[in-house]
């Protein structure tokens, strides 16, 4: 004959301490037991590790445009017209001295005559002028510690640029005049064949410095390079 029992089930299960701890340990005791205060640290992240890292970070800096600066800005110098403004002036004054000389003769013809040579000297200093214009607006330089950059035009403007570790070669180049006014040509000997083979950067003032600090940055970024690649 079967009998109800309302009696609940009780098996025999055995608790063990770890099963105390956890049902008696709240959800964020749980979290700070699992990790430190100062957070999960896997291998990578030790004191030393996070020094070793800050120091590449340090080294990295300026892969691109960071740490990037200016070094030397210039453009083409006033002081390559000064030959020909000073030509041109005393011609002008000539023209000047023969006009108020023959305006007093009563011919015809050398009125004329200095009105055609006003016209002239008067065109002469209009070219003179657009061509000091397209000069010092046509010709720009730019020299950071890691590339060099070239503009050239003025409604067309071109903009080049060398990575100063492609410089193979740096001189000047001056005729006598330019070397009195401490002017001159700067050019720039690149491995890249194809592309920029040569750079110029005409009507220079003080070339020498130009070309000194060229070469300086260029052996600067190559030497920093060389170390660099040795470290790894």
């Amino acid at each position: 004959m079967a009998t109800n029992d309302t009696r609940p089930i009780v098996t025999n299960t055995q608790l063990t301490t770890d099963d105390l701890n956890l049902v008696s340990t709240p959800i964020g005791d749980q979290q700070d037991e699992l990790y430190p205060p100062t957070g999960p640290q896997p291998p990578g992240t030790k004191p030393e590790a996070v020094e070793k890292m800050a120091e590449e970070d340090q080294e990295r800096q300026g892969v691109g445009i960071e740490g990037e600066e200016v070094v030397w800005e210039g453009r083409y110098a006033m002081k390559n017209f000064l030959g020909r403004l000073i030509g041109l002036a005393l011609l002008t004054v000539l023209w000047c001295g023969w006009m108020i000389w023959m305006w007093e003769s009563q011919q015809r013809g050398w009125r004329i005559l200095n009105i055609v040579l006003g016209v002239a000297v008067g065109l002469l200093w209009l070219v003179l002028g657009y061509r000091i214009l397209r000069a010092r607006l046509g010709h720009r330089y730019s020299l950071t510690n890691r590339r060099l950059f070239v503009s050239t035009g003025v409604m067309k403007r071109r903009r080049d640029q060398l990575e100063l570790l492609r410089i193979n070669d740096v001189f000047t180049r001056q005729s006598w005049p330019e070397r009195v006014l401490s002017v001159g040509t700067v050019v720039i000997v690149s491995s890249e064949k194809d592309v920029l083979p040569t750079v110029y950067l005409p009507g220079v003032n003080d070339p020498k410095r130009v070309m000194d600090l060229v070469w300086h940055y260029a052996r600067r970024e190559r030497d920093r390079r060389t170390t660099r690649i040795q470290q790894v």
